[in-house]
């Protein structure tokens, strides 16, 4: 009984000792540090905040796939396009008096002044010159008339249409000339007509050229035309069009000149084959614009018919 009071006040002792020693090293810092709580990351739960629901889309009725839905424009109308195409013309059936611009545009024309203005003024650059191109400045003068009675009548609006006349009429004049010196001052003064216009006549479809001229001008045209057209012919579409345009213009500035020609009594023929003549370069020139090659190729040869059926009634070398 004695031994086991004593064992208990030893574990009574131990036990006091201990928690003494405990509370001693709180006391002094020697206590072990309590862990740090981890960072809490609340996750979001899409229960937690319910998204509030949106007003119900009515839905869209499907169109009729063959009715199209067209948005209609409010205040202006929708500009047509561009490059809307032109409707096809009829070259054949080409009347007398079909306007100047469904044979010979008016822009095609206007390069056709440039050209020929420079040839011309290539001619009188000096006595030699003129010498060796005095045939030439003669068809040259008389083809810029009918191109300036052409850009007068055109039913297009262009920078010349009012020096027209005053073109035309100095054109007369350098083809009238006979010497160097007066060829070399009308040129100059075509050149200034160009620029600045000035009078001349009330302008109509008559005789205003010489029909020898014009003629023995038409052959060399179309040798130049023959040449683009059978080779490089995409670069020169420009040149093809412009030769062509004024050869259309030649045909129509001559019908009024059958009383030059052989057979003066037969105008009627002489108005349909220069007619023919005019149509069929007036379809080349639509080709050569259009960059088909293959089309460009038919009309020239229908051209070249033209003239042959021509010259099989009014011989060229017999003007009058």
């Amino acid at each position: 009984m004695l031994r086991v009071s004593r064992m208990s006040v030893m574990f009574a002792y131990l036990a006091i000792f201990a928690c003494g020693g405990l509370l001693l090293g709180q006391l002094a810092g020697c206590a072990p540090p309590e862990p740090r709580p981890e960072p809490r990351i609340d996750a979001v739960d899409p229960e937690d905040e319910p998204v509030e629901p949106t007003e119900p889309v009515e839905p869209v009725e499907p169109t009729e796939p063959d009715e199209p839905v067209i948005v209609e424009p409010e205040d202006e109308p929708a500009e047509p396009m561009a490059d809307a195409t032109p409707e096809p013309v009829d070259f054949d059936t080409l009347p007398v008096d079909a306007p100047v611009s469904t044979y010979a545009p008016a822009q095609d024309l206007l390069a056709q002044v440039d050209q020929y203005m420079a040839r011309m003024e290539e001619v009188v650059a000096n006595a030699d010159e003129y010498q060796d191109g005095a045939q030439r400045l003669a068809r040259d003068s008389n083809t810029m008339i009918v191109i300036a009675l052409a850009l007068g009548m055109h039913d297009e609006d262009h920078q010349l249409k009012a020096h027209a006349p005053a073109i035309l009429q100095a054109a007369q004049a350098v083809a009238a000339t006979e010497d160097y010196e007066a060829a070399k001052q009308a040129v100059e003064d075509l050149k200034q007509a160009i620029a600045d216009g000035g009078e001349g006549p009330e302008l109509q479809w008559e005789k205003v050229a010489s029909l020898k001229e014009l003629m023995e001008q038409v052959p060399l045209i179309n040798t130049s035309i023959n040449r683009r057209v059978r080779r490089r012919f995409e670069r020169n579409v420009d040149d093809i069009a412009g030769d062509a345009a004024a050869i259309a213009v030649i045909g129509q500035g001559t019908l009024p000149n059958a009383d030059d020609t052989i057979a003066p009594e037969r105008a009627d023929e002489w108005i349909k084959y220069s007619i023919q003549m005019r149509n069929a370069a007036a379809e080349l020139r639509a080709a050569a614009r259009a960059v088909n090659e293959d089309a460009a190729q038919a009309a020239f040869e229908k051209l070249g018919q033209s003239c042959d059926d021509c010259h099989a009634v009014f011989h060229p070398e017999e003007l009058n």
